[in-house]
């Protein structure tokens, strides 16, 4: 009859065993791991305290308490990681005397724009910037002292070589030059005093702002700059100069390290790279002050030309506007079909008249002397030449000449015909032109 029974009994005992086991806490990890050595336990209190001695040395778990009730310790809190709260559970199991752990501790909810960390980065910067104030503010004095320094080279070394060098590009290039290493010693100093000694020995090495401008790839700043400097050794023109550059013509007003400007006859602002002027071909129109002008007119088959001629040069040497030396020509240019045609030189002084400007009014003065004396301007498209002598014809011709009464004519005053660089370099004042830094000319 016993035997009857046990056998279910047992069954009924493991089945109960397995479900008690199974409602075990699952946080205690079964580890073989050697107890951590404390003094003999008789109490929780003990148990408490060692266990809180504990964390308050590890640190980062103020915030987490410690309970024990008959060797059952319970521990409650907020820690910032997961993983700490199975490391504290795991050091609670360790203690001599604990018989479980119930672990109720959480950890801080990760929110998407969680500020902590950045906070506490500031934190830390702004308690290393304040450490290292007195380091700071003293590699800034040096740096400003040695910029003084710099600046005293810089004007003495100008002061000295100005009157071996006109050209002020290259004056303000080799100043630089001699003074740079004060700067460069500067820096250095300032790095050093900071604790940034790698990157002081980076500069001094060669490889800091030279080297990194390279690397850029800055290759046509430093022709520009280059070619700013030939410009104003050389001085192919100067501002208010009329040049042709390449296809561009116009007025020269600033010549930079970078471009040259220029106003063209339509008053635009044309911006050339220094380098595209100094490879390009440069015709200045005002270097030489003299400039020679030319005109064409054609008179009648019948008329005299030795006498247009004196006419002519008679006009040209008795205007106030046109140069005696060179003197004026009036040459035959071309025989054409229906007018003998003759050609005016003349020189002016460009950089007081214009060339433009005088040219039609000694084209006005000449039509207005040659009618008065009887010559004729033929058309080319309405002239009929007849092969036999027409004696009436001429009559008629000789009578018109006995009419025509002569015309009398205004001299223009200087301002009427004065030249193009006042007008464009007034319209220059009045503009806007682009910032390209200190006039090198």
């Amino acid at each position: 009859m016993i035997r009857k029974w046990l056998g279910p009994y047992a069954i009924i005992l493991f089945t109960h065993s397995s479900m008690l086991y199974a409602q075990e806490p699952s946080s205690i990890p079964s580890r073989s791991l050697k107890p951590i050595a404390v003094e003999e336990i008789t109490s929780d209190k003990k148990i408490e305290r060692r266990l809180s001695e504990i964390l308050a040395a590890v640190g980062n778990y103020d915030h987490v308490k410690v309970q024990v009730l008959s060797g059952v310790v319970i521990l409650s809190g907020i820690v910032d990681e997961d993983h700490q709260i199975e490391w504290v559970g795991d050091l609670a199991s360790r203690l001599d005397g604990v018989v479980a752990v119930q672990n109720q501790i959480t950890s801080h909810t990760k929110k998407i724009f969680d500020l902590t960390l950045a906070r506490e980065e500031i934190g830390r910067l702004t308690e290393m910037a304040m450490h290292h104030l007195p380091t700071i503010v003293l590699a800034l004095v040096v740096l400003i002292l040695f910029f003084l320094i710099f600046f005293i080279v810089f004007l003495g070394i100008r002061r000295v070589f100005a009157a071996r060098i006109s050209s002020l590009l290259l004056l303000n290039v080799i100043a630089k030059a001699l003074a740079i290493p004060v700067l460069l010693v500067g820096l250095y100093l300032a790095l050093k005093i900071s604790g940034l000694t790698g990157l002081a020995f980076t500069i001094m090495g060669g490889t800091g702002l030279f080297g990194l401008v390279l690397g850029l790839g800055l290759k046509n700043i430093f022709e520009d700059y280059a070619a700013s400097i030939f410009l104003s050794v050389k001085k192919p023109f100067r501002p208010s100069d009329w040049v042709t550059i390449g296809n561009v013509e116009g007025i020269v007003q600033q010549v930079t390290s970078r471009s040259t400007l220029i106003m063209d006859f339509t008053g635009n602002h044309v911006l050339i790279p220094n380098s595209l002027v100094y490879s390009s071909i440069i015709i200045n129109k005002t270097a030489n002050p003299k400039m020679r002008g030319d005109f064409v007119f054609g008179i009648d088959y019948s008329d005299s030309i030795e006498e247009a001629q004196i006419t002519v040069l008679e006009l040209l040497r008795q205007s106030q506007l046109v140069l005696k030396d060179p003197e004026p020509w009036v040459l035959v240019d071309e025989l054409g079909g229906s007018a003998v045609n003759l050609r005016v030189y003349f020189w002016l002084n460009v950089r007081e008249v214009s060339l433009f400007k005088v040219s039609s009014y000694l084209l006005l003065e000449v039509k207005r002397i040659l009618l008065a004396k009887g010559f004729r301007f033929p058309d080319p498209h309405r002239e009929v030449v007849f092969t036999n002598r027409l004696e009436i014809g001429r009559e008629a011709i000789s009578n018109a000449k006995q009419q025509i009464e002569p015309v009398t004519s205004k001299t223009p005053k200087i301002d009427e015909v004065r030249a193009e660089a006042s007008e464009l370099n007034r319209q220059a004042r009045e503009s806007d032109l682009p910032d390209q830094g200190e006039d090198v000319f």
